[in-house]
């Protein structure tokens, strides 16, 4: 949306003749422009505008109009006579407490009543366009002072085209804010997301930038890759940490200068995708651990966004609870049911609270729901009688239907339902019932011929081959 935006705000501005078009917010970030030559980021650090007006509109807000405007221009190269650019007209406009507008002639004709007023309605149509966004809760339901912090920091970055880095714990939501940021920005391809801890090592490469046929044993046809899905989109890499450390130097190179190579051809392709990457890690203790690059991690946290647990903000599960009402199939909730979640750390987070919710208005009968709901609690102090031993044998049960593996232990495995300890004893009972074969043990637990060896890669990488 706030692409479809700027597209439609450089078309007509570009039509009366405008040298630059700006966008940059309260911070001195600047956001987005088309036109001249601008140098940085910032509008501190940055030529081929009118710093000192640019200043004063942060300062002070509103409108600044000015004529006969000399500036100075980006460009070590140009000769010293063209360094500095007269500008017969500026506008700055503010069109939200944060954002500003700012528009110039050039040395071209000084702007006319009219052109005044195309950027005034251009402005307020950029203004009321993330007022819309605003008013919806970009997608995300809470009342805190936390959850207003993160729609903001969504809508800003948006705007913007370097990595958003998200970080929090499993079940905040991290995959949704991420498809947020990318419907807001109004990237034309898709949202594809990279499963980072589901693909094996060896095939990272192959899975990310896609490979031609013969490009190595097994590489029958040619595959597309997950970046040239991505194209003039948004590649989610969720779990960025788990990112393999043979690939990472790969990352890096590919993230700043948007280049690749597809296995087994030799021209090198342009990638124009957003990056979005998530942890639920501490990134820290990866990068003591040597697990994962400090520059990689430097490259990505370029726009980081801290997404907070629902214990730390349990004013919003109210507004949750609201927002996913349909889940309780018109059940009514009693005071008991208030203070049964109001009073529960929720480790699983929203979608913990999601699944609970969801739970209930199929497992309950009666017409309301009161402090039963504590029976489909997860742990903590409301919990009911149960641990990794039920947990298990609900997964076990579940295979037995005929689910595969990755869709049961293993996602809760993913989503840290599950220790290492506690799944490398669950495959221990397969593997002893298989005589000691996986490949009997991947059919007993619904696992494809073609998934083996993303099996077998996955035994060895998370330390939970039962052998061992």
């Amino acid at each position: 949306m706030i692409e479809s935006i700027k597209t439609r705000l450089w078309d007509k501005l570009k039509e009366k003749e405008v040298s630059l078009a700006m966008l940059y917010g309260r911070d001195g970030r600047i956001l987005w422009h088309r036109g001249r030559d601008v140098s940085g980021k910032t509008v501190q650090d940055a030529e081929g505008f009118s710093k000192t007006y640019v200043l004063k509109s942060i300062e002070g807000g509103g409108v600044v109009e000015k004529e006969d405007v000399f500036i100075a221009l980006s460009g070590r190269d140009l000769p010293v006579s063209a360094h500095t650019l007269r500008v017969k007209s500026l506008i700055i406009q503010q069109v939200d407490p944060e954002l500003f507008l700012y528009v110039d002639s050039g040395n071209r004709e000084s702007f006319d009543s009219t052109d005044r007023e195309v950027v005034r309605v251009v402005g307020e149509l950029l203004g009321e366009t993330i007022r819309s966004i605003k008013g919806k809760g970009a997608g995300i339901a809470g009342g805190s002072a936390a959850m207003a912090r993160l729609r903001e920091q969504m809508l800003r970055y948006s705007l913007e085209e370097e990595p958003v880095l998200l970080m929090g714990e499993t079940g905040v939501g991290k995959n949704h804010v991420a498809q947020n940021i990318h419907e807001f920005s109004g990237r034309k391809g898709a949202f594809v997301v990279v499963h980072t801890p589901t693909i094996p090592e060896n095939l990272f490469e192959s899975e990310l930038f896609g490979h031609r046929r013969g490009a190595f044993t097994g590489a029958a046809q040619d595959k597309k890759g997950l970046v040239e899905e991505a194209e003039s989109g948004t590649l989610f890499m969720d779990e960025i940490a788990e990112v393999p450390v043979a690939f990472q130097a790969k990352l890096l190179q590919f993230l700043d200068t948007r280049k690749y190579r597809v296995l087994g051809d030799t021209r090198e392709r342009t990638a124009d995708v957003r990056i979005i990457a998530a942890t639920n890690q501490d990134v820290d203790d990866a990068i003591k651990a040597k697990r994962f690059r400090e520059d990689l991690f430097f490259r990505l946290n370029v726009l980081p966004i801290r997404i907070p647990p629902l214990r730390e903000r349990k004013e919003d599960i109210r507004d949750l609870i609201q927002a996913q009402a349909e889940r309780l199939r018109g059940k009514r909730l009693e005071g008991a049911f208030w203070e049964a979640v109001l009073n529960y750390d929720w480790p699983g987070n929203v979608r913990e609270l999601i699944n609970v919710l969801t739970r209930a208005g199929i497992e309950f009968d009666g017409p309301a729901i009161g402090s039963e709901i504590r029976t489909l609690f997860r742990h903590g102090c409301d919990q009911r009688e149960s641990g990794p031993a039920d947990v298990l044998d609900t997964h076990r049960r579940r295979i037995g239907q005929g689910e595969s593996f990755w869709d049961t232990a293993w996602r809760a495995f993913m989503e840290r339902e599950l220790n290492r300890a506690e799944l490398k004893a669950f495959l221990g009972k397969y593997y002893a019932e298989s005589d000691q074969n996986l490949k009997r043990m991947c059919e007993t637990l619904n696992i494809a011929n073609e998934d083996y060896p993303r099996f077998v890669s996955a035994l060895h990488r998370y330390g939970i081959h039962p052998k061992k």
